[in-house]
């Protein structure tokens, strides 16, 4: 649950995802430019790229319910800096014998990188503002792959959370209503968000209220009750499925479609699930991702669904994510969803 976790926006160098080394660089934030580019944009350079082979290791696909990259990929020769220098994320990679490796490490970092045979770094605002940098080393242009293969977890995870963010960060720029989060506290209940999303608390004597907007459609759902039975995956896809037939005319989970993880959020243990509901009688789909969270004798649910067909779906599914992760419990002003 990283995500749910505040951008530090620090000016320093950092490096030391594999080794704890300092490069010897030293960035200023006066002077830089502010970054470019969309938020699930990343520059991928290297002095020979192999884009498929990028491809296959560094994209995330999520199922919405169509196979979608959630970055856009842009492939640049790293002699071009200065064409992509300001962009907001950047993956460089190749080996030492490569001018944009060599520049880029210090001494201690070459070494580093001719001992192990490839290494991996994170630089924050080295050519713009807020900046990420990942540089990927290895010690000869033979084992290049071999490196990014080793690190693409790595690397997909910082890159993940790194969308992430940027999206947070916009959606926090528009007014959050505060209004709407006052209601929500009738109901135990804090989550933040805009004046476009209408509460919906025609099930409240059911324990379950929902939230939505439009254009895409999305909607929020939280749901509690006291805890019948151990929390697992299995329980956990048929407890959202009861609950969407009821109160969402139909929808179930494509139970191929959904993977699962123990989480730990908000000082609750749970299980997190994400992937594509379906509702046969609608004709319709698309993503969802829900927590199943325990506190004491209480399973609360919290899911988010999206349907946009046809379009994009990640930014407007991320923010869903944003939205979930800001959601706090009121005990002491819990007077509805008794």
């Amino acid at each position: 649950m990283n995500k749910s976790a505040s951008a530090t926006g620090m000016c320093n160098i950092t490096a030391g995802l594999v080794l704890v080394l300092v490069v010897a660089l030293t960035v200023s934030c006066t002077n830089l430019p502010s970054n470019i580019g969309k938020s699930r944009e990343v520059v991928i350079a290297s002095s020979v790229i192999d884009s498929n082979m990028i491809v296959d290791n560094i994209q995330i696909f999520n199922y919405v319910p169509q196979k979608e990259g959630l970055f856009t990929l842009l492939f640049k020769a790293d002699t071009g800096v200065k064409t992509f220098s300001r962009y907001h994320t950047i993956l460089i990679y190749g080996s030492l014998q490569d001018k944009s490796i060599s520049t880029l490490l210090s001494e201690e970092a070459k070494a580093a990188t001719q001992k192990d045979t490839f290494t991996l770094f994170k630089l924050n605002n080295l050519w713009a503002r807020e900046q990420l940098v990942i540089v990927m080393a290895a010690s000869e242009p033979v084992h290049v792959t071999r490196g990014i293969i080793k690190y693409k977890n790595m690397i997909n995870n910082i890159l993940e959370e790194n969308y992430y963010q940027h999206i947070k960060k916009g959606y926090y720029y528009k007014n959050i209503d505060n209004k709407n989060k006052e209601a929500l506290k009738h109901f135990g209940v804090v989550f933040d968000i805009t004046k476009s999303w209408l509460i919906d608390s025609t099930h409240q004597e059911d324990n379950f209220i929902f939230f939505h907007t439009h254009f895409p459609d999305r909607s929020i759902f939280f749901y509690k009750e006291r805890i019948t039975q151990q929390l697992s995956r299995t329980s956990a896809t048929e407890k959202r499925d009861e609950l969407t037939d009821e109160y969402y005319n139909g929808d179930y989970v494509l139970e191929d479609l959904v993977t699962s993880e123990e989480i730990e959020f908000k000082d609750m243990k749970g299980i997190k699930l994400r992937g594509v509901w379906q509702n046969d009688s609608l004709v319709a789909g698309g993503p969802f991702i829900s927590y199943f969270l325990i506190d004491e004798d209480t399973l609360y649910v919290i899911d988010g669904m999206l349907f946009s067909p046809g379009k994009r779906k990640s930014d407007h599914f991320m923010i869903i994510e944003v939205i979930m992760n800001s959601f706090h419990l009121v005990k002491a002003e819990n007077k509805g969803l008794e």
